[in-house]
């Protein structure tokens, strides 16, 4: 019994050693020597691809080459329409004037006259409605809203709707709950007092859409008190119509740049699904910081490896992760994962796209370029330091300057710090469920898909299919080919398309698995010889034929490995014969038929 368990924990151990072996021979993308050495070879990629070659390329590939590299600065600064400064010179575009000022700002160089372009080319976006909303706290309230020096009487009944509009700028909206406020009175404060606790705030929404927004801004007051609220509702345009991309990016830098974008937000947030191509949630989760844009964003990841909402993998998946260089989620670690699969050869990505291996860097491997043109003091790594990099309204403590952080992000003393959904009085919607009559916030503690529901409940939309419910999506025609068809219902409207987890076949290594399974049982075999020697030879014996060999010596071979001559390869072993007895004479052989016929022979021939 010992010995069978003994000879078991042999194997086990002698499996497990070649499986280690094994499995540090294979590619593993995870390593962290492996890993440097791939991002070294993409950074060594792309020098080759920038450096004393600015002039022959193009102005992305000069701005990001800036961001990652700290290369092309003169270069991009010479594409600049005169002292405007915006990019491209003769056509002035918001995304690459708002990319351009981010990158010369990185090396250092002054961009106020960028900004300054940058903030010239506002607009009042036409297509959003904006609503004034006065909650009671007690029954029977009565209210006044005062502005161009006029007032109006408001009464507020038991079920919470309105008695009548206020002037000409106020008008009672359709189910009696607020007050929409007329665009040509959108710069005007209102002011509003009760005989009673209340609470004011703006709403708003696209103007054929039933999804209403709440401005992050609420304002309370006691009885006879005063609230003001002003709309404030702008975009970036191109000519004369809102610019989505274009707002996007302006909106970051010139928040990154410590200037106000309050009025930015509502437009970029009201016109995010109509425009899911740009991910609108990446720039929105940095410039407000709220839980939902970040869930809904990394829900977008594809096959658990890349973002792709606008046909380009590598730009899209570059852009998806700019908002996560502080922190290391599930999805950018299967991204990097990825994305150091499909490196090609030279180091860079895309056929070696030298603006999106430049971001892709950038954004997922940033190193400190330096190049500035301050005279101050040189800046410190926020992070070595001890501090945090973070989104500017993430950040609860103070801002350090003279601190470098990567990308859009600054030095904070302490991060912001929230409390759960609980604390909040608010409950958890999960991945299939909506917040309904209530605010969406962030909480410390939401799972990936989860929202916090504020003064709200959590329900399934009525309308959603069992397709959905299961997490499918509902096709009009064929699967993605990341997906495969499911018998879940879609009422009607199509196929039910979910994402295929079949494993790919696998067959690489089965060659390797049984090379090492041969290995093993010979080092058994030897290791045991002597043991499985008799059990050798019984198997042996069931198939020989005819009489046996001339038995060998046993001096012909040695015992032991270590007798032989050095290079002589070991020969099979065989069973020796018996030894004789010293000095004990060989046994007669008996005398058989033949011996008795000679016998009588000879006494015949007498």
């Amino acid at each position: 019994m010992k010995k069978g368990v003994y000879l078991f924990s042999v194997l086990i151990i002698s499996l497990m050693l070649v499986l280690q072996l094994v499995i540090a021979a294979d590619v593993n993308v995870s390593d962290a020597d492996d890993v440097a050495s791939k991002i070294d070879k993409a950074y060594g990629c792309l020098e080759d691809k920038v450096v004393d070659n600015c002039d022959s390329l193009s102005l992305e590939e000069k701005i990001f080459s800036l961001l990652a590299l700290g290369e092309c600065k003169e270069e991009l600064i010479d594409e600049a329409e005169g002292d405007k400064e915006c990019w491209p010179s003769g056509s002035c575009d918001l995304k690459l004037t708002a990319l351009a000022t981010l990158a010369l700002d990185s090396v250092g160089t002054s961009t106020a006259n960028a900004e300054e372009w940058l903030l010239s080319q506002n607009t009042i976006p036409s297509n959003i409605d904006w609503f004034l909303e006065i909650e009671n706290s007690e029954d029977d309230t009565s209210c006044t809203v005062t502005y161009s020096d006029d007032s109006y009487d408001i009464d507020i009944g038991n079920n919470k709707k309105l008695s009548s509009g206020a002037g000409s700028c106020l008008s009672l909206e359709s189910h009696e709950y607020w007050l929409k406020v007329a665009p040509n009175c959108y710069d005007l404060e209102f002011d509003t007092s009760c005989d009673k606790g209340f609470l004011t705030t703006l709403l708003f929404k696209k103007d054929d859409s039933s999804t209403i927004h709440v401005s992050e801004n609420a304002h309370k007051a006691s009885a006879e008190g005063i609230t003001t609220e002003t709309v404030n509702s702008l975009c970036f345009a191109e000519g004369s119509d809102c610019d989505y991309e274009g707002s996007l990016w302006a909106t970051l830098v010139l928040d990154y740049l410590d200037n106000d974008v309050s009025a930015y937000i509502p437009y970029l947030v009201t016109m995010a699904d109509e425009n899911e191509k740009y991910l609108p949630e990446a720039f929105l989760y940095l410039l407000t910081g709220y839980a939902d844009f970040k869930n809904d964003l990394l829900l977008k990841q594809k096959s658990s490896k890349y973002w792709d909402e606008a046909g380009d993998k590598f730009y899209d998946t570059a852009l998806a992760l700019y908002p996560f260089q502080s922190i290391e989620p599930l999805e950018k670690q299967n991204s990097k994962d990825w994305l150091l699969e499909v490196q090609g050869d030279s180091g860079c990505w895309d056929s070696e796209n030298t603006r999106n291996t430049a971001f892709i860097l950038y954004s997922l491997w940033p190193r400190r370029t330096g190049g500035g043109d301050n005279t101050g003091p040189e800046d410190f790594d926020c992070e070595e330091a001890g501090f945090f990099c973070v989104s500017k309204i993430n950040c609860d403590g103070i801002i350090k300057s003279n601190y470098e952080c990567s990308g859009t992000f600054k030095c904070c003393t302490e991060p912001e710090s929230l409390d759960t959904c609980d604390e909040q009085g608010g409950d958890i919607c999960n991945s299939v469920e909506e917040c309904v009559g209530g605010m969406v916030q962030s909480a410390s503690d939401l799972d990936i898909g989860q929202e916090c529901c504020i003064g709200g409940s959590c329900q399934t939309p009525a309308d959603e299919t069992e397709c959905e419910s299961y997490g499918g999506t509902c096709r009009s025609f064929d699967c993605n080919n990341a997906e495969k068809e499911s018998s879940d219902d879609c009422n009607g409207g199509g196929i039910c398309c979910v994402e295929d987890t079949t494993p790919p076949p696998k067959g690489g290594y089965w060659w390797v698995w049984l090379l090492l399974i041969l290995i093993i049982l010979l080092i058994v075999a030897i290791i045991f010889r002597d043991k499985l020697r008799p059990y050798w030879f019984k198997i042996k014996s069931k198939f020989k034929r005819g009489k046996p060999g001339p038995r060998v010596p046993p001096s012909a071979f040695p015992s032991t490995p270590s007798r032989m001559h050095p290079g002589r390869p070991m020969p099979r072993r065989i069973l020796p014969p018996a030894r004789r007895a010293p000095g004990r004479p060989p046994a007669r052989r008996p005398k058989g038929d033949i011996d008795d016929v000679l016998k009588k022979l000879k006494a015949m021939g007498k």
